[in-house]
């Protein structure tokens, strides 16, 4: 995946796809090339990069609806996330969204298949999150057990792995989902009105993490358009059944060069869900009332996160120098 930024630097992001799932997340390496003279500048490994990149743009588009002054100002630790997978992307989103809302998370749920994989993440991420003062817990889609940071893998109460799921659906107030799964989490009606949604995991038409009715619902930021029509198989599969896919904007049309919200560029309508996100007055007779950032990443995030690490790392006298 090539790609260049004029004022920066030239790269090429080589990656592998395994066949089996990995929690470390997609094996890769970004060469840098000197925009000049066309010299390789450096050899980044791209795995962990990848996953941060991803998150970032999550966390800008959940500025977007939290960061607001109402929000703001309330500064009260309210709010659940619930992110779905227990790899480097669902690492990422949670310690960069609990970052740009260190105040206001007080609840993370970590879903996934397998119980001990997300039990793993817990324990990882349990330090971080207590000096936060946030709880953080794992629970299993197919067996319905969960545990948290002070327990052993395995534990729960009476319920069916469905109701359970229903219920951390229903009082989430912004879900990751970070699989990439071929059929719909959890019915799109289970999510509350209000609720913000960061979907990465799917990047194929053949992909799809939340249902149509959930997509019919919502108010969709995107990284890339003309991508997200070719690979978000939800959004893809919107088109064909209604003409339209909820697409309001990119991400990058909204915001200034220096990190400002334009809200001027953002339709009027998307402005008033915002708003009734932060201040609670949700109508539940909108047709759109959730709100969906999808990412199915863009090349020129890989230039902008690479560069600004091989930048640091040769700054400090980090890495390995190899003459060619």
């Amino acid at each position: 995946m090539p790609s260049r930024i004029d004022t920066l630097t030239s790269t090429v992001k080589i990656v592998s796809v395994p066949k089996t799932d990995s929690k470390e997340g997609l094996p890769g390496v970004t060469i840098v090339l000197d925009n000049k003279t066309g010299e390789p500048r450096g050899l980044v490994n791209a795995r962990l990069l990848t996953a941060v990149r991803t998150a970032a743009g999550s966390a800008l588009a959940t500025r977007v609806i939290f960061s607001n002054k109402e929000q703001e100002h309330k500064k009260t630790k309210e709010l659940s996330l619930v992110v779905f997978g227990s790899g480097a992307q669902a690492k990422a989103h949670i310690q960069l969204l609990t970052h740009i809302l260190p105040d206001q998370i007080s609840r993370i749920v970590i879903c996934n298949r397998t119980l001990p994989r997300a039990h793993d993440l817990v324990q990882e991420l349990a330090p971080e999150c207590s000096a936060k003062s946030i709880d953080i817990s794992a629970f299993s889609i197919t067996t319905g057990k969960s545990s948290t940071s002070s327990s052993s893998p395995g534990t729960g109460t009476g319920g069916s792995p469905q109701d359970k799921l229903r219920e951390i659906v229903q009082t989430a107030h912004i879900i990751c989902t970070c699989t990439n799964t071929t059929s719909p989490l959890f019915p799109g009606e289970w999510v509350q009105p209000g609720t913000h949604l960061n979907m990465v995991g799917s990047y194929t038409p053949q992909m799809h993490e939340v249902d149509q009715n959930l997509i019919a619902r919502a108010w969709t930021l995107v990284d890339a358009k003309k991508e997200c029509e070719h690979e978000a198989g939800e959004f893809i599969l919107a088109k064909k059944q209604t003409g339209e896919n909820g697409v309001l904007a990119e991400l990058g049309e909204i915001f200034a060069e220096d990190g400002r919200v334009l809200k001027d560029s953002l339709p009027k309508e998307f402005v008033e869900v915002v708003q009734d996100q932060a201040r609670g007055n949700i109508n539940e007779k909108k047709k759109k009332d959730v709100t969906i950032f999808k990412s199915v990443g863009i090349a020129a995030q890989d230039v902008a996160i690479t560069a600004l690490v091989l930048d640091k790392a040769e700054a400090m006298g980090l890495g390995s120098v190899v003459d060619i």
